[in-house]
């Protein structure tokens, strides 16, 4: 017996992008970087249950932080999966 695919709509996925950028901007409005941005740290939480409206929240801060805007970050952190080709060849 196939499985049937799951598909995820484009309003809900707007939505999970909207709040956690939304995240990532309070974050960087107090001068934090977030530095492992990936799906694995993201939780999606029903606000209601049948509701469709979800609560996005952003997790595991172990590479988090604080910068000033005249830094430059020569470390490279993350998940190499999710890391640009850039930061992989530390150009």
């Amino acid at each position: 017996m196939m499985q049937k695919k799951r598909v995820i709509k484009e309003v809900f996925a707007a939505k999970v992008i909207k709040q956690t950028l939304m995240a990532l901007n309070y974050m960087h409005a107090r001068n934090i970087m977030h530095r492992d941005v990936k799906l694995e740290n993201l939780l999606c939480l029903p606000l209601k249950e049948g509701s469709g409206e979800i609560n996005v929240k952003l997790t595991d801060f172990g590479f988090a932080t604080p910068f000033s805007k005249n830094e430059n970050f020569k470390l490279t952190l993350g998940s190499g999966l999710y890391m640009s080709p850039e930061l992989v060849e530390k150009r």
